[in-house]
């Protein structure tokens, strides 16, 4: 199985996880899915912050993650509102066809193969059934966007800089006193269209988008999509 990112952050990723920004996009994420009931599985669930919702919302809850340090902070969070299962988004071990709807939840960035992962998303749920992806803003939250006032995200203005197109993994020095995800994990920089492409190659169709939040330019990019 993938070696986790994450396993041993996850005090600071709990850190970072629980701010406001972080909880609304997440609450919006649920409320672009819509309710159950159906079993719904949150994909790269972390350490389980979108489980509580989910299943007030009416849904059967498994979350799964190639982290162990994330899944035993998610059992705190999810108590026995879920079923947590370890496992790589780009072999998930579940049936073809098991679910009637996915989720996932910031995490295009942290993923090797996108394409893979959803594909694996688009398999284990059934025809019919709803995918919602809820990432960082690949034109706006990128490695390449520059925030004057980091501390008020939503007020801040952002600059760009050259670089958008450089898609691939982008990492700071390793520095575990550090706060900035690159310095801690990296991200993988996927531009928009390559992220919407590889929505469409994994076998959806995208029914619905949005660009939630109050910041300007925007944070957070949203897709509703179906397997039809």
């Amino acid at each position: 199985m993938t070696t986790a990112r994450y396993d041993g952050q996850t005090e600071w990723y709990e850190s970072f996880a629980s701010a406001e920004m972080l909880s609304s996009a997440r609450a919006f994420a649920v409320q672009l899915l819509g309710t159950g009931p159906g079993r719904c599985l949150d994909l790269g669930c972390g350490t389980g912050r979108a489980i509580p919702a989910l299943a007030r919302a009416g849904w059967s809850v498994v979350g799964t993650d190639v982290s162990i340090d994330q899944l035993e902070a998610a059992r705190e969070h999810a108590g026995d509102l879920a079923r947590l299962v370890r496992g790589d988004a780009h072999a998930l071990p579940f049936e073809d066809g098991e679910f009637d709807a996915v989720i996932s939840v910031l995490t295009h960035t942290d993923l090797d193969d996108v394409v893979g992962a959803f594909t694996e998303a688009s398999r284990v749920l059934r025809v019919g059934g709803a995918f919602v992806y809820l990432g960082v803003h690949p034109c706006f939250g990128s490695p390449f966007v520059a925030r004057e006032d980091a501390a008020v995200l939503e007020d801040a203005a952002a600059i760009l800089r050259p670089g958008y197109r450089s898609a691939g993994w982008h990492r700071l020095p390793a520095d575990v006193s550090s706060t900035k995800i690159r310095a801690r994990v990296g991200i993988n920089h996927v531009p928009l269209a390559g992220l919407l492409n590889a929505i469409i190659r994994s076998g959806f169709t995208i029914k619905h988008a949005e660009e939630p939040g109050e910041a300007d330019p925007p944070l957070f990019l949203a897709i509703r999509t179906a397997k039809l």
